[in-house]
């Protein structure tokens, strides 16, 4: 006791003036003990210790604020606030919690605490909850606090239009029974209308909850009896025995423990691995029939396993151990449980492991085990019926199965799979829909579903649809209770399925939105966008959803509510404890879960029931929820392993802690003084004193022997840290810390020596200018005491600038880009920096540091790149025309040197790369105030959706362009341009053909282009046209004219129309009508022999006039067959060649061949000329000479002999020989010939 009064009286003398204000400071360091100790788990750089707060207590004394608050408590103004996340409660009950913590609900009786309570929800709570707060209405709008003070609520803070958002509970039950489409009430009004409603009559409390639509928490009238999460604040709970609490907070599992390997430190048992849901297939062939179900747990010794399985007997829940030497079925090897040819009967149920060990027992999470399997389709199946546009549900009829399965269907035969279309929907309640029947989807159809746990299946028998016709079709109507949700119960973590199916004709559209906000984040659309897949959903995406059906004449909406449920998760676990013999614990747990939860409390396996009367020490032990404290610690009865377990409907969690009652005399074993510490002389000291006791010690320092106390430079706090302010020499020597309890005393002892202070010889400069490209040389030097190594640190704008860790430039890339950092161009050696080849990303504050193993001094330097401008900002347009725009923009960084003048570029709807439209704009300036820019833009081409992007150019180069504008869109116009690449020519006989290139969409200027085209003989003075309305933007027209204008001169031209007006006309072009077939026939065809397999067919040419040809004569037309064979089985040649002769390759030796002759044109072929009869030559020398002799007769002649070769009857007689001659060494191409 008298430690405590010593630690109080310190601090109140730190903390006797200036009271607090109302925010969290953190300050970096080792985040350890605020993992250990701070309730709220803030993830930002925590305070090192209790020690780092009465550091910083001199500037900023809120870094010890919360430490005078218990653990899971944020400080306010002396006072101590807990956002109570579980479990739910009436406002009388949370008000009876938060007066068993000493304190009430909440007062929100300053504008400042409002703010305070706003910014800590914002950053520790969901905003699907809202949170009772001590203020009542006495009267009609004046609401109380429970201290009498009156309830401070700026602007509109209390929301009394009740149709705005509802909680998760209270949107859940009032969608239950609208569910059907039934519209929403309407706003209630303000005042008296609020008062007279029944349905906020007798609302006279107030909840705390976040209004989605006005992005802002907001108070909410609620009925008392309701029951909502609360907030407590508790005056008598600000004090520094908290401090105490804390301290002991941070004990370790292996406190007290003299052991060097932590692996082996005596531990309770703690689960590494929880069991999980089973399924056991039994239609899947497995050559071992077993089943596992594990758990694995870590402590020291290593625990031992004995499995449970969960049953009702007499309708209470008995949990039978399972014993392998009694069953030959089962068995446990180390945390698994094995069962042997597992049978439904026998071994489908609820099952839980323990885990213990000489300091305790643990149970886990309750499994179950279950068996899947699909039964047999029904073998026969009734046809359906349809009518044509109309929508058709077929229902898949599945068989009994477990668990869910995956339902497909095909058409006719399998696996012929129904393809889904906009008009096709298989749902996953197993049916498919037709959004309107067709003639088509008559056809044998046939279910196949699939376990999802295995790939077990069965297939369902075919069965007939049949479509009748029918004159009428169906309006648009929501098919069988459309929208639908996949799972019914939702559960955070898993996917929402939410499907959408009309019947109508036409087929709809759809289109999913969420009331009152945006699709969540990991939402897709999917299946024609009827689908919408969240994916793991949490809270947040609770709400009203609606789907949106539209076919051109009808939109319908539907909406559907989902309410996702959660498992219980623990947001605050259970940690371990190291208490002092005869203190007290205080175990708290707290878990969020969707239904809310259910606490309950075990000891080394064994339920903590307050119910049950003499067995339960209510002087020692108080449950409150998930909340246990123990009194009078005493290691025989009070060590072991607690668990909390949180239930709802869902599920049961587990949170292990173990608790250690110790009493031991002071040791300083684990954490001795250093031997030596160095110090800067006019630095800052701290000596650490830290050692282990139960209870805790008391601590006295000594310096050389004598004792000093806090005062002065010196100060001692509260953890017995030491803290010299400033050092100096006088202040070397050594130092002793003496610690002592009622078990004993120990002591450590530490050499101060102080240096010389480390001081700048050569700092950097405060400011420089450079430009891109240049280089960047810093320098910077120190003096300091020899007994120290120093090191030089270069940081750029706080990163470490270490070119010889590539890790260090992969973070560096990851930041500013890979193509803009290249170690290759910074050169630290010691104390010099030098940067090549700048870029603007290089500008910044740089600092040099030099550091040593006691202290550490920095200079910096602002260094200023100048470059091309950055890139501008906002650009929007103010006012946009046919062909031209008047944009905004906001200037970017002008990177030192102005801006002279920018460069607009655009791109359109129909041509997504960006072009310069307009360079060299001066802009004008429209607000000085906010830098604003304005200029016009031409030359932009109507009906077209632009975006516009604008880049900024100064005397250095053309800066970044901005980010794009929003697209807008150019009003219509006529066309401007005439078609292109008109020509013609071709088509049957009679027609007029007009080619010419359909004009781009960004050449249209508006909607319903269409053409006109003009012609007339050529050398007449007027025109005939003909308008193509039907024909829309195609690039053909054909005109028919009198047939004895065959192969004639048209001028065409050609005009581009479109909603507007009517656009320029092309140039007129020269082409020819459509040709007629050639009138005559070649004359006096002759054939000739070629070789043994080819005919020469020659010809009198034929007259190529317009009156002959009747076209432009392309070529020839060759029929041949053979003498014995009839005309009808003639082969054709086609000649593509004017020339009056041909070769017909491919014949038959020896043989006859009529031959026939045909000129054709475009139109065709003429009339054929008359046969002519020829024969093929016999076959070549079929064989070689043989007996080849080669005799030499001088250097330039040989003589050649060869033994005669007599010729066969098919082969033509000899007339002579071919002697092919080449060198020995050379390639036989190039051989000269001799015949």
């Amino acid at each position: 006791m008298a430690v405590r009064l010593v630690y109080l009286i310190c601090v109140c003398g730190l903390f006797k003036q200036d009271s607090v204000v109302g925010q969290q400071v953190l300050y970096p360091g080792n985040t350890r003990f605020f993992e250990e100790s701070n309730g709220y788990r803030r993830e930002q750089s925590g305070l090192t210790n209790l020690d780092d707060a009465f550091l910083k207590s001199s500037s900023d004394r809120q870094s010890l604020e919360d430490f005078f608050c218990p653990e899971y408590w944020t400080a306010f103004r002396n006072t101590c606030l807990r956002i109570y996340k579980s479990p739910r409660k009436s406002w009388y009950d949370a008000q009876k919690i938060c007066q068993a913590n000493q304190g009430d609900l909440v007062s929100i009786d300053t504008i400042e605490k409002h703010s305070f309570l706003v910014k800590l929800m914002d950053q520790d709570v969901s905003r699907q909850h809202r949170y009772y707060v001590s203020a009542r209405q006495v009267s009609i709008g004046n609401w109380v606090n429970a201290d009498k003070s009156q309830l401070i609520a700026i602007e509109d803070a209390i929301n009394y239009e009740e149709s705005q958002e509802e909680s998760t509970d209270e949107l859940q039950s009032y969608f239950e029974g609208n569910k059907n489409g039934i519209e929403r009430a309407d706003s209630l009004e303000l005042g008296n209308k609020y008062f007279q409603n029944d349905r906020y009559r007798n609302r006279n409390y107030i909840v705390l909850g976040f209004n989605m639509r006005n992005e802002k928490w907001q108070f909410y009238p609620v009925s008392g009896d309701d029951s909502y999460l609360f907030i407590c604040e508790s005056r008598s709970l600000y004090t520094a025995e908290n401090m105490n609490t804390l301290l002991e907070n941070r004990r370790s599992y292996d406190y007290g423990l003299e052991l060097t390997d932590l692996e082996k430190v005596p531990r309770g048992p703690y689960f590494i691995k929880q069991p999980v849901d089973t399924t056991y297939d039994t239609g899947k062939f497995q050559i071992t029939k077993d089943v596992t179900l594990s758990c694995l747990a870590g402590g020291y010794p290593t625990p031992k396993y004995t499995w449970y399985k969960e049953e009702y007997i007499k309708d209470n829940l008995t949990v039978i151990p399972i014993d392998p030497l009694k069953n030959r079925y089962h068995t446990v090897s180390g945390g698994n449980l094995i069962i042997h040819n597992p049978t439904q009967n026998r071994d489908q149920g609820t099952y839980h492991c323990t885990a213990h060990n000489p300091y305790g027992k643990i149970i886990s999470e309750s499994v179950q085990l279950n068996f899947g399997y699909i039964l047999e389709f029904n073998l026969q199946r009734a046809p359906e019926k349809g009518e044509e546009n109309w929508g058709k549900a077929l229902v898949c009829e599945e068989p009994q199965h477990y668990p869910d399965v995956k339902f497909y269907w095909s058409r006719n035969f399998f696996p012929n799979f129904v393809y889904e279309d906009q008009r096709v929907f298989v749902s996953h309640d197993g049916s498919i829909y037709f959004s309107s029947l067709e003639i088509m989807d008559r056809a044998n159809y046939s279910c196949t579903v699939l376990s999802t746990v295995s790939d077990t299946g069965r297939n369902g028998p075919f069965f007939e649809l049949s479509v009748s016709p029918s004159p009428h079709y169906q309006d648009l109507i929501f098919a069988n209770s459309f929208p639908k949700a996949f799972p019914k119960v939702p559960l955070a973590g898993k996917d929402i399925r939410l499907e959408c199916m009309t019947y109508g004709y036409p087929v709809a559209s759809y289109n999913w939105t969420r009331r009152n906000g945006n699709l969540p984040r990991l939402s897709r659309l999917e299946n024609f966008n009827r689908v919408l897949v969240i994916q793991n959903a949490t809270v947040n995406d609770n709400g009203e959803y609606a789907c949106t059906a539209r076919n051109g004449k009808k939109s319908i909406v539907q909406s559907i509510f989902v309410n996702v449920q959660m498992e219980p998760n623990f947001t605050i676990p259970l940690r371990d404890r190291t208490r002092d013999f005869q203190s007290s614990v205080t175990f708290l747990c707290e878990a969020f879960a969707i239904p809310d939860v259910n606490y309950t409390w075990y000891k080394n396996g064994l339920l903590m029931d307050d119910r049950e009367g003499g067995k339960f020490n209510r002087d020692k032990y108080t449950i409150q929820d998930n909340l246990l404290k123990i009194n009078f610690l005493e290691p025989e009865t009070d060590d072991g392993m607690y668990q909390c377990k949180a239930t709802n409907q869902l599920k049961g969690v587990y949170s292990s802690a173990q608790l250690r009652v110790l009493s031991m005399k002071p040791t300083f074993k684990k954490r001795p003084l250093e031997s030596e510490i160095y110090s800067i002389a006019n630095g800052n000291t701290t000596i650490v004193c830290e050692p282990e006791a139960a209870p805790t010690p008391k601590i006295v320092w000594k310096k050389d022997g004598a004792v000093i106390g806090s005062g002065g430079h010196r100060k001692i706090y509260p953890t017995g840290t030491l803290f010299i302010s400033p050092t100096s020499r006088d202040d070397e020597g050594t130092y002793t810390c003496i610690a002592s309890n009622n078990q004993g005393m120990a002591e450590s002892k530490a050499r101060l020596i102080v240096l010389q202070e480390l001081r700048f010889t050569e700092q950097l400069p405060n400011k420089l200018i450079k430009q891109i490209g240049e280089m960047l040389y810093l320098r910077c030097d120190v003096t300091y005491d020899q007994l120290l190594d120093v090191a030089f640190i270069w940081t750029h704008n706080g990163q470490v600038l270490n070119v010889d860790n590539p890790e260090d430039e992969r973070q560096r890339s990851a930041i500013i880009g890979p193509a803009q950092w290249d170690s290759a161009r910074i050169r630290i050696h010691y104390n010099n920096l030098e940067v090549h080849n700048l870029t603007l990303v290089d500008g910044g504050e740089y600092e040099c540091i030099a550091k040593s193993s006691v202290n550490r001094i920095v200079s910096k330097s602002q260094v200023l790149i100048q470059g091309p401008p950055g890139a501008p900002g906002a650009v929007k347009v103010i006012d946009i025309k046919k062909t031209e725009a008047m944009l905004e923009w906001t200037n970017g960084n002008e990177n030192g040197r102005p801006i002279l003048y920018y460069n607009i570029l655009g791109r359109t709807n129909w041509n997504r790369t960006w072009v310069n439209i307009t360079q060299h704009v001066i802009a004008q300036e429209v607000d000085r105030y906010n830098g604003r820019r304005r200029a016009t833009v031409g030359n932009l081409t109507p009906w077209c959706g632009y975006e516009f992007s604008v880049v900024a150019v100064n005397d250095l180069g053309i800066g970044q362009p901005s980010l794009p504008s929003p697209v807008y869109s150019t009003q219509k116009d006529k066309p401007y341009i005439a078609p292109r690449n008109v020509g013609g020519g071709g088509g049957k006989i009679g027609d007029l053909t007009i080619t010419w290139d359909p004009l781009l969409p960004q050449e249209q200027n508006s909607i319903e282009i269409h053409y006109k085209v003009f012609y007339r003989l050529q050398g007449q003075r007027e025109w005939a046209s003909e308008e193509l309305k039907r024909q829309g933007n195609l690039g053909k027209a054909v005109i028919h004219v009198p047939t004895d204008k065959y192969y004639t001169t048209y001028e065409v031209k050609v005009q581009a129309i479109n909603d507007l007006g009517m656009g320029p006309i092309s140039e007129p072009v020269t082409i020819y009508s459509a040709e007629d077939m050639p009138q005559v026939a070649p004359q006096q065809t002759v054939a000739r022999s070629f070789n043994s397999t080819a005919l020469n067919v020659s010809w009198v040419p034929v007259s190529q006039n317009r009156e002959s040809i009747r076209g432009k004569l392309i070529g020839h037309r060759l029929k041949y067959w053979k003498k014995e064979h009839k005309e009808e089985d003639s082969v054709y040649y086609l000649s593509r060649t004017t020339r009056p002769w041909a070769l017909i390759v491919g014949l038959e030796p020896d043989t006859y061949y009529f031959v026939k002759v045909m000129a054709y044109n475009a139109a065709g072929e003429g009339p054929e000329s008359e046969r002519y009869l020829e024969r093929t030559y016999r076959k070549a020398p079929q064989k070689p000479p043989s007996s080849v002799t080669i005799e030499g007769i001088n250097p330039s002649t040989i003589q050649v002999e060869w033994r005669y070769i007599a010729p066969s009857q098919d082969e033509e007689p000899v007339q002579g020989y071919k002697i092919r001659i080449w060198e020995i060494d050379q390639d036989m191409s190039s051989a000269n010939d001799t015949v």
